[in-house]
């Protein structure tokens, strides 16, 4: 599993350059995962969120709305939601803080997808999304948001 929270604006060199090395990853039996991005546009204007080939993840809140400052994935290939609001981390000299974005959402997939790897070491991008898909949840802008993914729906859909 690869888990890549970074991006910006699309252009024609770094779409080619990620479009590359995603269908290698992809080949190779890796899944990648990406952040959508934080500027509350559609992700279909950020680089690597509107690869082909990658999950891209939309954040959302506690009450199941698109987080603010979630770009949105109604027109990348492949979107799914996951929490991106007040997301405890860990921060130095071990103490706890709370962050908001698409990055903190990322990790909640990426880590879904690897225990759902570890399950079924066959399973490809496609396949994955489609059980996370098929097992999400609707949030209050699914269209928009992608469906909430479901870990315990998506690892039994595995068995």
């Amino acid at each position: 599993i690869i888990s890549m929270s970074l991006g910006g604006p699309s252009t024609d060199p770094a779409q080619r350059a990620y479009e590359e090395a995603f269908k290698y990853a992809n080949q190779a039996g890796a899944i990648v995962v990406v952040a959508a991005g934080n500027s509350n546009e559609n992700a279909r204007y950020s680089v690597p969120a509107n690869c082909k080939g990658v999950i891209t993840v939309s954040a959302i809140n506690a009450q199941l709305d698109k987080a603010s400052f979630s770009n949105t994935v109604e027109d990348v290939e492949m979107g799914i939601a996951a929490p991106g609001e007040e997301i405890h981390s860990t921060i130095p000299q071990s103490k706890y803080a709370a962050y908001s974005g698409t990055s903190m959402a990322t990790p909640y997939v990426a880590g879904l997808l690897g225990v759902m790897k570890s399950l079924n070491p066959n399973l490809n991008t496609q396949e994955a999304y489609r059980i996370l898909q098929k097992t999400g949840k609707e949030t209050k802008s699914t269209t928009q948001t992608g469906r909430l993914v479901n870990p315990l729906g998506a690892i039994k859909a595995l068995e």
